[in-house]
Protein backbone atom coordinates (compact mmCIF):
# COMPACT_ATOMS: atom_id res chain seq x y z
CA UNK A 1 0.00 0.00 0.00
CA UNK A 2 1.36 3.39 -1.24
CA UNK A 3 1.81 6.05 1.53
CA UNK A 4 -0.59 8.93 0.87
CA UNK A 5 1.31 11.62 2.81
CA UNK A 6 4.94 11.83 2.51
CA UNK A 7 6.73 13.43 5.61
CA UNK A 8 8.35 16.73 5.17
CA UNK A 9 12.05 17.17 5.23
CA UNK A 10 11.42 20.64 6.76
CA UNK A 11 9.79 19.62 9.71
CA UNK A 12 12.80 17.67 11.15
CA UNK A 13 13.98 18.90 14.52
CA UNK A 14 11.10 21.00 15.10
CA UNK A 15 10.15 19.02 18.63
CA UNK A 16 13.36 19.97 19.92
CA UNK A 17 12.83 23.65 18.97
CA UNK A 18 9.91 23.42 21.03
CA UNK A 19 11.20 21.68 23.84
CA UNK A 20 13.61 23.87 23.99
CA UNK A 21 11.41 27.14 23.40
CA UNK A 22 9.56 25.21 26.84
CA UNK A 23 12.15 24.77 28.72
CA UNK A 24 13.41 28.55 28.74
CA UNK A 25 9.62 29.19 29.62
CA UNK A 26 9.96 26.73 32.42
CA UNK A 27 13.39 27.87 33.76
CA UNK A 28 11.66 31.33 33.69
CA UNK A 29 8.97 30.78 35.40
CA UNK A 30 10.70 28.68 38.27
CA UNK A 31 13.46 31.71 38.42
CA UNK A 32 10.03 33.71 39.17
CA UNK A 33 8.94 31.62 41.43
CA UNK A 34 12.17 31.54 43.33
CA UNK A 35 12.51 35.11 43.51
CA UNK A 36 9.24 36.02 44.31
CA UNK A 37 9.22 33.84 47.23
CA UNK A 38 12.89 35.36 48.75
CA UNK A 39 11.14 38.70 47.92
CA UNK A 40 8.06 38.01 50.13
CA UNK A 41 10.19 36.57 53.25
CA UNK A 42 12.39 39.41 53.14
CA UNK A 43 9.09 41.96 52.73
CA UNK A 44 8.16 39.76 55.93
CA UNK A 45 11.32 40.38 57.57
CA UNK A 46 11.01 43.78 56.71
CA UNK A 47 7.72 44.85 57.85
CA UNK A 48 8.44 42.87 61.37
CA UNK A 49 11.65 45.25 62.14
CA UNK A 50 9.57 47.82 61.43
CA UNK A 51 6.70 46.75 63.75
CA UNK A 52 9.48 46.13 66.09
CA UNK A 53 11.00 49.94 65.75
CA UNK A 54 7.59 51.27 66.04
CA UNK A 55 6.43 49.73 69.32
CA UNK A 56 9.54 49.88 70.94
CA UNK A 57 10.15 53.73 70.54
CA UNK A 58 6.19 54.30 71.43
CA UNK A 59 7.03 52.20 74.60
CA UNK A 60 9.88 54.80 75.50
CA UNK A 61 7.71 57.89 74.72
CA UNK A 62 4.69 56.19 76.72
CA UNK A 63 6.79 55.86 79.76
CA UNK A 64 8.25 59.58 79.36
CA UNK A 65 8.16 61.73 76.52
CA UNK A 66 11.59 63.20 77.63
CA UNK A 67 13.34 59.83 76.97
CA UNK A 68 16.34 60.60 74.01
CA UNK A 69 14.94 57.55 72.49
CA UNK A 70 11.26 59.39 72.10
CA UNK A 71 11.97 61.40 69.53
CA UNK A 72 12.31 61.34 65.40
CA UNK A 73 15.08 59.53 63.48
CA UNK A 74 15.23 57.39 66.83
CA UNK A 75 18.79 55.34 66.78
CA UNK A 76 16.82 52.83 68.54
CA UNK A 77 14.44 52.10 65.51
CA UNK A 78 17.89 51.03 63.66
CA UNK A 79 18.25 48.70 66.54
CA UNK A 80 15.55 47.10 66.69
CA UNK A 81 15.24 46.74 62.92
CA UNK A 82 18.45 45.25 62.58
CA UNK A 83 17.65 42.58 65.38
CA UNK A 84 14.84 41.43 63.37
CA UNK A 85 16.79 40.67 60.13
CA UNK A 86 19.23 36.93 59.95
CA UNK A 87 21.80 39.26 58.60
CA UNK A 88 21.24 42.27 60.75
CA UNK A 89 20.53 44.30 57.79
CA UNK A 90 17.73 46.41 57.45
CA UNK A 91 17.81 50.01 56.93
CA UNK A 92 15.14 52.87 58.63
CA UNK A 93 14.68 55.11 56.11
CA UNK A 94 12.75 57.38 58.59
CA UNK A 95 11.36 57.52 62.63
CA UNK A 96 9.10 60.23 63.10
CA UNK A 97 7.69 61.13 66.70
CA UNK A 98 4.32 62.99 67.28
CA UNK A 99 4.18 63.59 70.39
CA UNK A 100 1.54 65.74 70.44
CA UNK A 101 -0.23 62.78 68.82
CA UNK A 102 1.08 60.03 70.62
CA UNK A 103 2.52 58.40 67.41
CA UNK A 104 5.36 57.04 66.14
CA UNK A 105 5.99 56.13 62.47
CA UNK A 106 8.93 53.88 61.30
CA UNK A 107 9.77 53.51 57.63
CA UNK A 108 12.56 50.43 56.72
CA UNK A 109 13.99 48.91 53.43
CA UNK A 110 15.09 46.04 52.91
CA UNK A 111 18.96 45.59 52.53
CA UNK A 112 21.96 43.48 52.07
CA UNK A 113 25.99 43.64 51.74
CA UNK A 114 25.81 45.55 48.69
CA UNK A 115 23.39 48.30 49.02
CA UNK A 116 19.93 49.47 49.93
CA UNK A 117 18.04 47.03 48.06
CA UNK A 118 16.95 43.65 47.81
CA UNK A 119 19.33 41.70 45.13
CA UNK A 120 17.50 38.98 43.02
CA UNK A 121 18.68 35.25 42.19
CA UNK A 122 17.52 34.54 39.20
CA UNK A 123 15.56 37.62 37.88
CA UNK A 124 19.10 38.89 36.93
CA UNK A 125 18.99 36.62 33.55
CA UNK A 126 16.80 39.12 32.90
CA UNK A 127 18.38 42.22 33.33
CA UNK A 128 16.97 42.73 37.16
CA UNK A 129 19.80 42.56 39.46
CA UNK A 130 17.84 44.16 42.46
CA UNK A 131 14.33 45.54 43.80
CA UNK A 132 13.02 47.95 45.87
CA UNK A 133 11.54 46.04 49.08
CA UNK A 134 9.73 48.83 51.68
CA UNK A 135 8.15 48.44 54.64
CA UNK A 136 6.01 51.02 56.92
CA UNK A 137 4.61 50.59 61.10
CA UNK A 138 2.65 52.74 62.60
CA UNK A 139 2.21 52.64 66.54
CA UNK A 140 0.24 54.70 69.33
CA UNK A 141 0.84 55.31 72.69
CA UNK A 142 -1.80 56.85 75.32
CA UNK A 143 -4.38 56.10 78.11
CA UNK A 144 -6.45 53.01 77.83
CA UNK A 145 -10.11 53.76 75.81
CA UNK A 146 -11.54 50.21 75.72
CA UNK A 147 -10.52 47.00 76.48
CA UNK A 148 -11.59 43.63 78.60
CA UNK A 149 -10.80 43.68 82.68
CA UNK A 150 -11.15 42.16 85.48
CA UNK A 151 -14.57 43.02 86.98
CA UNK A 152 -14.32 45.13 89.63
CA UNK A 153 -14.03 49.11 89.91
CA UNK A 154 -13.42 51.27 92.64
CA UNK A 155 -14.16 55.33 93.09
CA UNK A 156 -11.64 57.60 92.33
CA UNK A 157 -12.62 59.51 95.92
CA UNK A 158 -10.53 56.09 97.34
CA UNK A 159 -7.97 57.12 95.18
CA UNK A 160 -5.43 59.23 96.73
CA UNK A 161 -3.89 61.51 93.44
CA UNK A 162 -1.41 63.56 95.79
CA UNK A 163 0.47 59.58 95.72
CA UNK A 164 -0.96 57.79 92.86
CA UNK A 165 1.46 57.05 90.23
CA UNK A 166 4.63 57.92 92.89
CA UNK A 167 4.62 54.22 93.83
CA UNK A 168 3.05 54.51 97.50
CA UNK A 169 1.13 51.93 98.73
CA UNK A 170 -2.85 52.56 98.89
CA UNK A 171 -5.93 50.36 99.92
CA UNK A 172 -8.28 50.88 97.56
CA UNK A 173 -11.65 50.03 99.21
CA UNK A 174 -14.50 48.19 96.67
CA UNK A 175 -16.61 47.74 100.36
CA UNK A 176 -16.31 49.78 103.56
CA UNK A 177 -16.43 52.91 105.58
CA UNK A 178 -12.84 52.86 107.45
CA UNK A 179 -10.30 55.52 107.13
CA UNK A 180 -13.16 58.25 107.98
CA UNK A 181 -14.37 58.53 104.54
CA UNK A 182 -17.70 57.26 105.16
CA UNK A 183 -19.54 60.71 104.09
CA UNK A 184 -17.54 61.35 100.81
CA UNK A 185 -16.97 58.38 99.32
CA UNK A 186 -20.03 55.72 100.37
CA UNK A 187 -24.09 57.02 99.46
CA UNK A 188 -24.81 54.41 102.25
CA UNK A 189 -24.14 53.82 105.84
CA UNK A 190 -22.96 50.25 105.09
CA UNK A 191 -20.00 51.14 102.63
CA UNK A 192 -21.74 49.83 99.24
CA UNK A 193 -20.72 52.09 96.88
CA UNK A 194 -24.13 51.61 95.32
CA UNK A 195 -27.04 49.76 97.19
CA UNK A 196 -26.81 46.18 96.22
CA UNK A 197 -23.45 45.93 94.63
CA UNK A 198 -20.01 45.67 96.34
CA UNK A 199 -18.16 47.37 93.21
CA UNK A 200 -18.15 44.03 91.20
CA UNK A 201 -19.37 44.71 87.29
CA UNK A 202 -21.75 42.55 85.32
CA UNK A 203 -19.52 40.23 82.87
CA UNK A 204 -20.11 38.38 79.98
CA UNK A 205 -19.76 34.83 81.94
CA UNK A 206 -15.64 35.00 81.71
CA UNK A 207 -14.48 36.92 84.43
CA UNK A 208 -14.14 39.75 82.18
CA UNK A 209 -16.01 43.17 81.61
CA UNK A 210 -15.44 44.86 78.27
CA UNK A 211 -15.42 48.45 78.77
CA UNK A 212 -15.28 51.48 76.83
CA UNK A 213 -14.88 54.76 77.99
CA UNK A 214 -17.29 55.93 75.19
CA UNK A 215 -20.03 54.04 76.67
CA UNK A 216 -18.92 54.62 79.85
CA UNK A 217 -22.06 53.21 82.33
CA UNK A 218 -21.78 49.98 82.89
CA UNK A 219 -23.94 47.43 85.11
CA UNK A 220 -23.46 46.70 88.76
CA UNK A 221 -23.58 43.00 89.40
CA UNK A 222 -25.39 42.67 92.86
CA UNK A 223 -23.95 41.20 95.97
CA UNK A 224 -20.47 40.03 96.99
CA UNK A 225 -20.78 36.44 94.61
CA UNK A 226 -17.68 37.16 91.91
CA UNK A 227 -17.78 34.59 89.10
CA UNK A 228 -15.85 31.16 89.90
CA UNK A 229 -13.90 32.29 86.51
CA UNK A 230 -12.28 34.97 88.71
CA UNK A 231 -10.99 32.43 91.71
CA UNK A 232 -8.70 31.48 88.53
CA UNK A 233 -7.87 34.58 87.84
CA UNK A 234 -6.96 35.82 91.13
CA UNK A 235 -4.99 32.50 91.63
CA UNK A 236 -2.67 32.98 88.88
CA UNK A 237 -2.04 36.34 90.42
CA UNK A 238 -1.70 35.36 93.51
CA UNK A 239 0.71 32.16 92.21
CA UNK A 240 2.89 34.87 90.42
CA UNK A 241 3.28 36.92 93.37
CA UNK A 242 4.61 34.72 95.81
CA UNK A 243 6.97 33.49 92.92
CA UNK A 244 8.01 36.94 93.54
CA UNK A 245 6.74 38.11 90.29
CA UNK A 246 5.22 41.77 89.73
CA UNK A 247 1.75 41.35 88.94
CA UNK A 248 0.01 44.77 87.31
CA UNK A 249 -3.31 45.09 86.56
CA UNK A 250 -5.36 48.00 84.93
CA UNK A 251 -8.36 48.31 86.70
CA UNK A 252 -11.67 50.90 85.94
CA UNK A 253 -12.23 54.05 88.39
CA UNK A 254 -15.52 55.58 88.96
CA UNK A 255 -16.74 58.81 89.34
CA UNK A 256 -20.20 58.97 89.89
CA UNK A 257 -22.96 56.18 89.90
CA UNK A 258 -27.13 56.03 89.66
CA UNK A 259 -29.66 53.10 90.33
CA UNK A 260 -29.86 50.50 93.09
CA UNK A 261 -29.55 46.79 92.87
CA UNK A 262 -30.37 45.10 89.52
CA UNK A 263 -30.08 48.67 87.80
CA UNK A 264 -27.52 49.96 89.26
CA UNK A 265 -24.57 51.58 87.01
CA UNK A 266 -21.09 52.58 87.17
CA UNK A 267 -19.90 55.52 85.34
CA UNK A 268 -16.56 54.75 84.57
CA UNK A 269 -13.83 57.65 83.93
CA UNK A 270 -10.39 56.13 83.74
CA UNK A 271 -8.25 52.91 83.87
CA UNK A 272 -5.83 52.55 86.87
CA UNK A 273 -2.06 50.76 86.45
CA UNK A 274 -2.30 49.05 90.00
CA UNK A 275 0.95 47.13 91.07
CA UNK A 276 -0.90 44.18 93.20
CA UNK A 277 0.47 43.27 96.50
CA UNK A 278 -2.92 41.90 98.12
CA UNK A 279 -6.52 42.04 98.40
CA UNK A 280 -9.35 41.15 100.51
CA UNK A 281 -12.49 41.04 99.03
CA UNK A 282 -14.24 38.00 100.75
CA UNK A 283 -13.62 35.31 103.52
CA UNK A 284 -12.27 32.88 101.03
CA UNK A 285 -9.20 31.89 99.32
CA UNK A 286 -8.49 32.94 96.67
CA UNK A 287 -10.62 36.19 97.22
CA UNK A 288 -8.41 37.10 100.52
CA UNK A 289 -4.58 36.96 99.61
CA UNK A 290 -2.92 39.17 102.26
CA UNK A 291 0.74 38.84 102.82
CA UNK A 292 1.89 40.34 105.96
CA UNK A 293 3.07 43.74 104.32
CA UNK A 294 -0.08 44.17 102.38
CA UNK A 295 -2.34 43.18 106.12
CA UNK A 296 -0.10 45.85 107.72
CA UNK A 297 -0.63 48.59 105.75
CA UNK A 298 -4.12 47.88 105.88
CA UNK A 299 -4.23 47.83 110.03
CA UNK A 300 -2.11 50.59 110.45
CA UNK A 301 -4.17 52.82 108.05
CA UNK A 302 -7.61 52.38 110.18
CA UNK A 303 -9.21 50.22 108.66
CA UNK A 304 -11.97 47.86 109.34
CA UNK A 305 -11.89 43.77 109.26
CA UNK A 306 -14.97 44.20 107.14
CA UNK A 307 -13.64 46.76 104.88
CA UNK A 308 -12.87 45.03 101.66
CA UNK A 309 -10.68 46.03 98.69
CA UNK A 310 -7.03 45.53 97.30
CA UNK A 311 -3.60 46.61 98.69
CA UNK A 312 -1.30 47.70 95.62
CA UNK A 313 0.52 50.67 94.17
CA UNK A 314 -0.38 53.25 91.44
CA UNK A 315 2.50 53.31 88.99
CA UNK A 316 3.58 54.07 85.34
CA UNK A 317 2.73 51.12 83.19
CA UNK A 318 3.03 50.81 79.44
CA UNK A 319 0.66 47.59 78.54
CA UNK A 320 1.31 46.15 74.67
CA UNK A 321 -2.31 44.29 74.91
CA UNK A 322 -3.99 43.97 71.35
CA UNK A 323 -7.84 43.89 74.02
CA UNK A 324 -7.22 47.56 74.47
CA UNK A 325 -7.46 50.80 72.51
CA UNK A 326 -5.84 53.65 72.65
CA UNK A 327 -7.70 57.19 73.43
CA UNK A 328 -8.15 57.49 77.60
CA UNK A 329 -6.81 59.71 80.14
CA UNK A 330 -3.81 58.92 81.93
CA UNK A 331 -4.74 60.12 84.94
CA UNK A 332 -4.08 56.69 87.01
CA UNK A 333 -1.25 55.71 85.19
CA UNK A 334 -2.21 53.27 83.04
CA UNK A 335 -1.00 53.66 79.20
CA UNK A 336 -1.66 51.14 76.61
CA UNK A 337 0.99 50.91 72.77
CA UNK A 338 -0.99 49.94 70.19
CA UNK A 339 0.07 49.05 66.17
CA UNK A 340 -1.94 50.80 64.43
CA UNK A 341 -0.63 50.46 61.12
Amino acid sequence: MRRLIKKSENERGATAVVVAVMMVMLLSFGAIAVDVGAMYAEKSVTQNGADAAALAVAQKCAKNTADPTCITGSTLSGTLANANAKDNLTNVASTIVDKTAGKVTVTTNAQDSTGVHFSTFFARIFGTDTTTIGAVAEAKWGGAQSGNVFPIAFSECEVDLSVAGDGSTQFLLSHGTGAGKKDTCHSTASGLEIPGGFGWLVTGGSCTTKVDLASPWVASNTGNNPETGCGGILQGWKDRLIAGQKVVALLPVFDSTRGTGSGAEFHLKAFAAIDLMGWDLANQDPFHYMPSTAQAFKDAGGWKSSDLGIVGKFVRYVALDEAFDVGGPTTYGGTVVELTK
